[in-house]
This record gives structure tokens, sequence and C-alpha cells, in this order.
């Protein structure tokens, strides 16, 4: 590759928070029925040629009835949506996956996924290329309950039998790379339900130097991935004023986000929902470091 021909070259480094809380709250956790699932899956993969690989996952609990389709009285509603789908055609491929469900509220996330993705085209072939495609989603539908917030916290008197009101979340965040020729990519997502609702998902995509074709003058922070990269992030919320059977709607949420870059580009985005219950967050000491997500 000539670098002086490079039309091109973009850096981007974006980091994205959004904490929703309502004009009274936002969606609680939702409690998991008595038994719950581990689902865990490792790949390691290292080829030269072709490399496939599609992944769906949908997770949806009720804290009263799940098959009718109307909410009872104090009923939550929660659900963890994955997808990915890898498509790696005539090229240098190495891949390595880690994905992980646990439904049990005391080892959250519930969802935990790492990728790492590095590729290099065979510059001899007409269709030496990869896309790789992540989405990541989470819903909460809450009818309102009065019975306060979960755990030592609400124990606390000023806390117990605090209204929490109606309340509906739509969260997606995803990441993709279209027709890449080189590209070293990281992904971390992780997703909660049953313990203070978050959403989180990252990428950062660069090149890689195996032939040593970025070692100029011009260029000595290269590597830089080829091709196309884009990120975004969606949030619809609908909060309640209080705990009335009439649900008075208080105060409603719309982010619509997307980032993309295009030619040769150093790219790294992280977005990151959290869902708050202002009025019964109650004074806390622990931790004091919070983990990673």
């Amino acid at each position: 590759m000539n670098v002086k021909k490079i039309s091109m070259i973009v850096a981007v480094a974006v980091a994205l928070t959004i904490a929703v809380a309502g004009v009274v709250s936002a969606s609680p956790e939702v409690e998991p029925p008595i038994e719950t699932s581990i689902i865990t899956t490792v790949v390691d993969i290292e080829c030269y040629g072709s490399v496939t690989e599609v992944e769906n996952f949908k997770e949806t609990h009720s804290t009263v009835n799940l098959t009718n389709k109307t909410l009872e009285t104090d009923e939550r509603v929660g659900q963890i949506q994955y997808q990915e789908d890898l498509n790696a055609q005539d090229g240098f491929v190495q891949f390595q996956k880690d994905f992980k469900f646990d439904g049990d509220p005391a080892n959250p996330p519930n969802l935990a996924v790492e990728k790492r993705i590095g590729f290099m085209d065979d510059p001899t072939s007409l269709v030496s290329w990869l896309d790789s495609t992540e989405n990541v989603g989470m819903s909460i539908v809450t009818q309102g309950d009065t019975d306060g917030p979960g755990g030592m916290e609400g124990l606390c008197p000023w806390a117990q039998d605090v209204c929490i009101p109606a309340g509906n979340e739509m969260i997606a965040a995803g990441s993709q790379l279209s027709r890449v020729a080189l590209v070293s990519a990281q992904t971390k997502t992780s997703a909660t339900t049953t313990d203070s609702p978050r959403l989180h998902h990252e990428i950062d995509a660069r090149g890689t130097d195996l032939w040593g074709m970025w070692g100029d003058e011009a260029h000595t922070e290269g590597p830089y991935g080829k091709g196309t990269v884009s990120a975004g992030m969606k949030v619809s919320t609908w909060e309640g004023h209080d705990c009335d059977t009439t649900y008075p709607l208080a105060q409603t949420v719309t982010y619509d986000e997307m980032t993309s870059a295009s030619g040769l580009w150093k790219f790294s985005k992280t977005m990151t929902y959290v869902a708050q219950i202002r009025d019964v967050q109650m004074p806390r000491t622990f931790p004091v470091f919070n983990l990673p997500a």
C-alpha cells in the first residue's frame, strides 16, 4: 500500500453515558424466577480462508405471569436480546469470543460478551473482506408497585413502602464492521435486568501491522483499520408520576445516535445506559470501587 495515496484517515473516540431518572423513577430491577439458567460459549479461531458465525439470544421473564398479554398488579417484565453475525471471506482471520448469560441477580451482569477480531485481506483475491454486526437490547416494563427497593437498603424505615411508578424502557446499542480489509477490533457487551438495570457496549477498532506496511515516518501512530466501522445507540423511555392506577405520564425520553467512519481509521466508542430510581436511592457505602462492566 502506498501511504502517500491515502485519501482519508479518521480517528474517532466517543464516550457516552446516559443515566435516565424520571420525575419520580426509572425502571427497577426485575426479580428472576426461582430457577435460572447459565449459558457459556468460548470460541477461539485462527484461519486462512473463510469464517462464519451467527448467534441469537433472547431472555424474557416476569414477576407474575409471562403468558398473558396484560400487566398484572405490581408486575414487572424484563428482557435481554443479543445477536451477532460474523462473515470473513478469503483472508487471514483471528477470532475469539467469550459469551456468558447468568440469570442469578447475585452475579451481575446477566449478559457478558467479549469479542476480539483480527482480519487481513488476501491481496490476490477479489472477494476478500470481513463483515461483523453486533446488537444488544434491554427492555423493562413495570406497572408500578409499593414494595420499595430490595436489599439491605430496603429495610430502612424511610425507604419502605416507597412507590415505584409505572415505566417502560427500551434500550439498544451495537456496532458494525462492513467490507473491512484490515482490522484489529475488540468489543465488550453487558446487560442486566435482575439488579440495577444497565446496558453497556463498547468497540475499539484499528489496524494491524503484520506486514510492516505502516513502518514509515509519516504514520508512526498507525496502523489504521480499512473499510467502514459504525456504532450507535437508541433509547426510548416513558415514566409515570406515581402509583395511581390511571398511570399519569410524567416524562418521555428518546435518544438516537450513530457514528461511522469509512476509509482508514482508528475508532473507539463506549455507550452505557443506567436506570436510576432517584427517590429511593438511600445513602450507601459499598462498594468503594466499581467493578468493570
